[in-house]
């Protein structure tokens, strides 16, 4: 009887020591995690680092800006602060949908540049493992490499949105 319990004890702590080393290994894998806000563009699902984002807004009264580029919508009135708002659909050539009462905006801030990016809805937070990210995009996306950090897995295509703030495309500095 010894004997057996002995034996049924080993076979436990043989499975524990699998359970520990798994957990170990994944650990190990797993890397660098950042959070981010989720959102879709055209049917597809797209991610900025939270760590830009200020908030996320309905969109209100847009007035359009004459002689900017397709991409920006317009500006709105954000509590007293004048916002771009940029249409990154039209930035990256995807099919559009409209806009429709799902509209957010999120407010995104590198350095003293805020833009507002007009998103079809918000489906919420998440993590990402950046290191788990595919670097280079399927076909079927338009999208500038330089604009994206990679695609999970799950396919949702992560932002790198300093890279679009720093993009001399996105800047307007001219004068009529």
């Amino acid at each position: 009887r010894t004997m057996v319990n002995q034996t049924y004890r080993d076979k436990i702590l043989k499975e524990r020591a699998k359970i520990l080393q798994k957990t170990i290994n994944e650990t190990e894998v797993a890397g660098e995690q950042i959070e981010v806000l989720e959102f879709l563009l055209s049917g597809e699902k797209y991610a900025i680092d939270s760590t830009y984002i200020s908030e996320a807004i309905r969109i209100m009264d847009l007035t359009p800006l004459p002689c900017t580029p397709s991409f920006i919508l317009g500006i709105i009135n954000k509590r007293g602060q004048i916002l771009s708002v940029v249409d990154i659909k039209k930035f990256f050539n995807l099919p559009e949908k409209g806009i429709t009462n799902l509209n957010r905006v999120i407010v995104v801030k590198h350095n003293e540049i805020e833009i507002g990016i007009l998103t079809d809805e918000i489906i919420g937070n998440t993590t990402v493992n950046i290191q788990s990210l595919q670097k280079e995009l399927p076909a079927l996306n338009k999208i500038a490499n330089n604009y994206v950090m990679g695609i999970s897995k799950e396919r949702l295509i992560v932002l790198d949105i300093k890279e679009m703030l720093l993009d001399e495309k996105i800047i307007i500095n001219e004068e009529i």
